[in-house]
């Protein structure tokens, strides 16, 4: 029986190297693939289409982080304190449901509804690019501000400020916020994160424009080619660091909550 025990022991060990071996040499075969190439990889990624991607990623990631966490607030605040049929399947479909369905999807469904045949057209735009990465990322922002907000809420706290005459801007700024400052940083983290990576819906949606809305995926993705990949190399090293150092703010924000 002890050494049946072993065995599955072994098995499991066996099993989850596997898996950890896959998931680390996933991650950074990207950097052997690079240093095969370095000196074309340096020099791609001080190029001009590379720093307007740079550009375009980062700044409207910033901006869907930041319109997410404003936006979210007032919504997590109705969810938490207000009761009403279908709450639940409410918040399935402002959390769980974006993060599952297709981006290529909501590219389509925002290119048909603010495309050339809408009233408001922003097709092909930077504006296009905040729309596509807001709906996939502000979910993140919505899962820990909700979360946070019910905790607080089942501490009794926002009751004891009711009884001592707050009023809802009150208890939003001097209670909710203040508690839930390191979780709006986290969300701002994650939502970032997600934006950087968003692309079938931005492509379908904004398009890859140099400059304008051509974004680090969209180069990876219209530059992947094994006989010539400096290009896509260059931006995929620079998404890699970004997109580890987001995480490693939210990991410290979360350890320091």
């Amino acid at each position: 029986m002890s050494q049946m025990k072993d065995r599955f022991d072994i098995a499991l060990r066996a099993l989850a190297g596997l898996l950890i071996l896959f998931m680390v040499v996933s991650l950074f075969y990207l950097y052997v693939a690079a240093g095969r190439t370095w000196n074309l990889v340096v020099e791609a990624l001080f190029s001009e289409r590379v720093a307007q991607a740079v550009v375009v990623s980062i700044s409207s990631s910033t901006l869907v982080g930041l319109i997410a966490v404003a936006a979210v607030i007032p919504t997590a605040y109705v969810l938490t304190y207000k009761e009403f049929r279908f709450k639940g399947l409410l918040e399935t479909l402002l959390i769980e449901f974006p993060q599952t369905f297709p981006p290529a999807t909501v590219g389509l469904v925002y290119l048909l509804m603010l495309g050339p045949g809408s009233p408001i057209n922003i097709a092909y735009t930077y504006s296009a690019v905040i729309v596509s990465k807001l709906y996939v990322a502000a979910p993140f922002a919505m899962s820990l501000i909700l979360r946070r907000f019910g905790e607080i809420h089942r501490t009794g706290l926002d009751t004891i400020a009711r009884t001592l005459g707050s009023r809802t801007r009150h208890l939003l700024l001097w209670v909710l916020l203040p508690l839930s400052v390191k979780d709006l940083a986290a969300g701002f983290s994650l939502t970032w994160a997600r934006a950087m990576g968003e692309v079938a819906g931005t492509l379908i949606f904004a398009g890859a424009i140099p400059g304008l809305t051509e974004t680090i995926p969209a180069v990876v993705l219209t530059n992947a080619d094994p006989n010539k990949p400096e290009e896509a190399l260059a931006v995929s090293v620079i998404a890699a660091f970004l997109s580890i150092g987001a995480l490693l703010f939210f990991k410290w924000i979360a350890r320091e909550r």
